[in-house]
């Protein structure tokens, strides 16, 4: 069942099955806000207060879309002959988590199947002169939430509009609850490597060992765990697993995705926020290969596709 709702004077739409339930306000980044475990009677994102918690932090509550995901140095790159400057929001003067946080999406297409319920939603780069300001590409993000089972499943289709080849780096920032018990979970992430940051955060272009992660392919306990971390994830596969009795809460992502930022805000109490990116902090002023950073041009007339899939498995 899909409904359109009111959401305190904010039109989002809920979209329900047997086991699983989510809400999505398109008016504010397209936000999934909100999913219910209806067999374990529990929130599993952080869900803002109101539209206007979520308009006032919109990187902070659901699953907020980055385009482009986390820090530019200074807001600045040159990327195929064109100089881009994005506009300096962090204290220390760079630019983080992309120009479209608190813009709204259209809902192009909604469908009820016997096995699947969906809904898309489009968002025009050249609609909004505050972004083609300092991103002068005429990009089309076509997102498509797909409820099945016990999966919620995430879709994207870009494309490019213009005469010039895009840069583009995609990521989210979703907030998983931890239900103020981090020891009863336990968080499985099969990486390769750890990106030295320097004093703005911003990767030095150094991958180090795993060092104390070395188990986090087997799985470690989120007590005690204070993490802000930047991770490769080489060749393995794009999946993140938080585990707790009854219950695992599965996170996987297509092959063009090559980080995760993993951040508890803090030691681990209520959240654990995980974060697929296709590329990594401030790839485009990298001196590393894309083939590492995950730095990726939309040819004109291109589309680039990639999948985010969210399984509830109940044990």
């Amino acid at each position: 069942m899909i409904q359109q709702e009111d959401w305190q004077g904010v039109p989002i739409y809920t979209v329900s099955n047997d086991v699983l339930s989510f809400s999505l306000c398109p008016s504010i980044n397209n936000n999934l806000f909100r999913v219910w475990d209806k067999k374990l009677n529990r929130e599993v994102l952080r869900v803002p207060e109101s539209p206007q918690t979520l308009k006032d932090a919109p990187v902070h509550y659901g699953t907020p879309i980055l385009f482009p995901p986390n820090r530019i140095r200074r807001g600045a790159f040159e990327y195929d002959g064109r100089n881009y400057q994005f506009p300096i929001n962090t204290a220390n003067e760079n630019h983080i988590h992309g120009l479209i946080g608190h813009l709204p999406w259209q809902v192009t297409n909604i469908s009820e199947e016997s096995d699947h319920l969906s809904i898309t939603s489009t968002f025009r780069t050249e609609d909004f002169p505050e972004v083609l300001k300092h991103y002068p590409n005429a990009l089309t993000l076509e997102v498509t939430y797909e409820l099945r089972g016990t999966s919620l499943i995430h879709t994207l289709k870009a494309t490019n509009n213009s005469s010039t080849k895009a840069p583009f780096g995609y990521g989210l920032h979703t907030w998983f609850l931890l239900d103020h018990a981090p020891q009863n979970w336990t968080f499985e992430l099969p990486v390769s490597g750890v990106w030295e940051l320097d004093k703005e955060l911003i990767p030095n272009g150094t991958i180090l060992p795993l060092g104390r992660f070395e188990e986090l392919s087997e799985g470690i306990s989120l007590e005690n765990q204070d993490l802000d971390t930047v991770f490769q994830i080489g060749d393995h596969e794009r999946l993140a697993v938080l585990k707790q009795e009854g219950c695992e809460v599965r996170y996987s992502a297509s092959d063009i995705f090559k980080h995760w930022v993993i951040y508890t805000k803090g030691q681990a109490d209520n959240y654990i926020c995980l974060e697929p990116y296709t590329w990594v902090t401030d790839a485009p002023n990298s001196e590393l290969d894309p083939s590492i950073t995950g730095l990726t041009g939309v040819e004109p007339g291109e589309t680039l596709e990639l999948e985010i899939k969210l399984d509830i498995v109940h044990t």
